[in-house]
């Protein structure tokens, strides 16, 4: 039987946590010995905007179905560069289930985070299986994981860091399908405290229709001081929900 851990008092709404980017000129920021290299793109932001694209050649070529992702800034500065590597026929037959690993680069090239997801069979109603997955920042160490939990209605995800203790819970809605409105999962601590949300925005019916399978677009949002281990797992969250509610 599987088990679940306490779900926390329900969390405030986090009001437009995704917003069209505005065009600011950003304050000097002032570097720490104690941020990490790999991931100091991380710690003054408090959003992060997601281009995602089909790779339609390795779909073509039947290498697979793979996407790639184009994380930036408000202010439209590309951060990181997402890859996925995944077998070459997981991808027909698996769809979003399919087991994969995220390789996430900097703008200088450098593979900065890798992220694992397993194969996993879930369904909402009778879960074979629950989703997780394994962050490591720098490739090789892990950073935390995040992992489903079992619920009936609303989707409900737990985010551990590296010494296994939760330090967010992410709630859905209970309609996940993104039909002329945005969808959002809002983001809290273990005590209930708001933090930030996602937010997939609804871009019309031609975009859904004949555009959203190959390209989209979502968000993630959080509070400015969180750790750079935090947001990096708060990223990888995002990708999850993507995959999971979203990729044809």
């Amino acid at each position: 039987m599987t088990q679940t851990a306490p779900i926390p008092p329900q969390a405030q709404s986090f009001v437009d946590i995704i917003k069209e980017p505005v065009f600011v000129v950003p304050e000097p920021q002032v570097s720490t010995s104690t941020t990490p290299a790999l991931l100091e793109e991380l710690s003054s932001v408090d959003r992060l905007f997601i281009t995602k694209r089909l790779r339609v050649k390795s779909v073509l070529f039947l290498r697979g179905k793979k996407n790639r992702f184009y994380v930036r800034t408000p202010d439209q500065n590309l951060v990181y560069s997402v890859e996925e590597d995944n077998s070459w026929w997981v991808g027909y037959f698996c769809y979003g289930l399919r087991p994969l690993q995220l390789r996430v680069t900097d703008s200088r090239g450098s593979e900065v985070m890798r992220i694992h997801r397993p194969y996993a069979c879930t369904a909402r109603v009778l879960p074979c299986q629950l989703q997780r997955l394994e962050v490591f920042a720098p490739p090789g160490q892990r950073i935390g994981t995040i992992e489903q939990q079992w619920t009936v209605v609303k989707p409900l995800y737990l985010v551990r860091n590296e010494e296994g203790e939760v330090v967010f819970w992410i709630k859905g809605p209970y309609v996940t399908i993104s039909c002329f409105k945005d969808v959002k999962f809002s983001i809290c601590r273990s005590d209930g405290s708001p933090v930030g949300g996602t937010c997939k925005r609804w871009q019309g019916l031609t975009h859904a229709l004949f555009l959203s399978p190959v390209t989209d677009r979502f968000g993630v949002a959080f509070e400015r001081d969180l750790s750079v281990q935090e947001k990096a797992l708060l990223l990888a969250a995002t990708l999850l929900m993507d995959y999971m509610y979203y990729d044809a």
